[in-house]
């Protein structure tokens, strides 16, 4: 019994190295791609940088909505260690192709590897979230999703601050980190147990996918509450710049302290979570909600000590809401690939329209930034409580 518990604790340990590594060669990409087009001024079909960057966002995120049945397909079908692998290696294939294009400086290039990382994302999505479950005791699954989700945020920060200083003065070492990190995320396939697919199981297309799904209408609420933390928090992440600069009077060196805030915020909520894992579901949810809303509040201070503390506050509210939800739709192993595909269909699809509301009001309306961050976060804590019955269902 021991030995067997050993056996997944190595693979689960494989699995989070796999996965942060990911996480973190999807921004050091992007965010090179954004620096790239921005402050080295390269020429991708003669298009400004605002088309680009939302071109290089859409590119990534599209296709968690288009490849959504077939990889909650692969993922069910397709013996796990086998598939990661595949996966994982044409993610090194990915980084050698952005080596090329960043050595090269090809901004095309490197935007459609961009693209080919979305498309990888999407599919090791299902994989990883079905995996966690059958590498841990039930009474643990909290725990190791709060593991998961950390790393996965300190691989986005520390993606987003290298690529952004290496790619003005240290391209080589850049390209050298993406190649390591790809043979990393490899490495870290070796512990995981060897697990069968399920021959069971039919494809579904995206229609068919959404519309089984809607029936279980507990882990459809935790999705559409998922889906509005990821909403609210791209918000966040992509109008930091503008929060340090325009707002607060920092300067620009000062965006990689306030994401290492958020990063932070996101880090203590989870593990809040797992300290006060006994507590019902509800309860934590609206108290995270809760306190993204007091965070949020924090800020309107608008003095930059303080709104430091509100933007901890803030992600950390966040990162406290989204571990239970998570948890709860891998309550049934067999239905957890094609939930988490649905809920990266939700993901993608709030997030854009966030940002599609936020250059609305802020862009062309000119409302306050502050106070539109505000009411994002009163939205989400309506979210929840609309929702509360639904997850409230034994």
């Amino acid at each position: 019994m021991r030995g067997a518990q050993l056996i997944r604790d190595k693979g689960f340990i494989g699995l989070l190295v796999t996965m942060f590594a990911g996480a973190a060669n999807d921004n050091l990409v992007k965010t090179a791609f954004v620096v790239a087009i921005t402050a080295l001024s390269w020429d991708v079909f003669a298009l400004n940088s605002v088309i680009l960057a939302n071109a290089a966002a859409l590119c990534f995120i599209l296709p968690f909505i288009v490849l959504a049945g077939f990889s909650a397909h692969q993922a069910n079908v397709q013996p796990p260690k086998r598939w990661l692998m595949a996966l994982k290696t044409i993610e090194l294939g990915l980084a050698i192709a952005s080596g090329l294009a960043i050595y090269f400086e090809l901004g095309w290039l490197l935007l459609l590897c961009i693209a080919g990382f979305g498309v990888q994302s999407a599919l090791i999505g299902p994989l990883k979230y079905s995996l966690i479950p059958r590498l841990t005791q039930d009474s643990e699954l909290l725990n190791k999703n709060a593991w998961m989700e950390s790393a996965t945020f300190v691989a986005i920060l520390i993606g987003t601050l290298v690529a952004s200083d290496w790619i003005v003065d240290s391209s080589m070492e850049l390209i050298a980190l993406i190649l390591l990190i790809a043979c990393i995320g490899i490495a870290g396939i070796s512990p995981l147990p060897q697990f069968d697919g399920r021959s069971d199981y039919e494809q579904q297309s995206i229609k068919e996918l959404v519309h089984q799904q809607r029936k279980d209408v507990r882990s459809m609420s935790a999705i559409w509450c998922i889906s509005g933390f990821w909403g609210v928090g791209s918000v966040w992440l992509t109008h930091l710049p503008v929060l340090a600069v325009e707002t607060w009077k920092l300067s620009p060196q000062s965006v990689g302290t306030l994401l290492s805030y958020f990063v932070l915020g996101i880090t203590l909520g989870a593990f809040l979570g797992v300290l006060l894992k006994d507590r019902q579901i509800i309860a934590r949810i609206l108290g995270g909600s809760s306190i993204m809303v007091a965070g949020s509040l924090i800020l309107q201070g608008g003095q930059y000590e303080i709104a430091a503390l509100g933007l901890i506050l803030t992600s950390a509210g966040g990162g406290f809401l989204a571990l239970p939800l998570y948890t709860l739709l891998q309550d049934d192993q067999l239905a957890v690939a094609d939930r988490i595909a649905v809920n990266n269909i939700a993901n993608a699809m709030m997030i854009v329209g966030t940002a599609i509301a936020s250059l609305v009001v802020v862009g062309l309306l000119g409302f306050d930034l502050l106070l539109w961050l505000l009411l994002l976060s009163f939205g989400q804590l309506l979210l929840c409580l609309y929702h509360r019955r639904n997850l409230s269902l034994s």
